[in-house]
């Protein structure tokens, strides 16, 4: 929980390198939230195929924007399936605003999977 709150106030100040390794340090020591602040950063920096990377484990130990972030990615990628299968791990990890933003791409993917 420390290493995350170190890695924001070094993005805050704009130091990448010391919040990524923040960031990092933490989801390495099981930080849902490190892994997906960690993603956030990776992706502004452009690597987003390594943000979904860090975004699954989050994902996958209960986060919900983590599961919302990878639905995004997936159904950008044309990958609908996938996406949709995110988009309902999205629906059931939440938080509310989250659940409703998933359960909107899902449908929107389920539709687009049948048409």
């Amino acid at each position: 929980r420390a290493q995350v709150r170190v890695g924001m106030l070094a993005a805050a100040r704009g130091d990448v390198v010391e919040a990524a390794r923040w960031y990092r340090a933490a989801a390495e020591a099981g930080s849902r939230n490190g892994a997906f602040n960690l993603g956030l950063l990776l992706a502004r920096e452009g690597s987003e195929p390594e943000a979904a990377v860090w975004w699954t484990r989050a994902a996958d130990a209960g986060h919900g924007r983590a599961a919302l972030r990878l639905a995004l990615v997936y159904a950008r990628r044309g990958e609908l399936a996938e996406g949709q299968r995110w988009a309902d791990r999205a629906v059931a990890l939440g938080p509310a605003e989250v659940s409703e933003r998933a359960g909107r791409l899902r449908d929107a993917l389920r539709e687009e999977l049948s048409a």
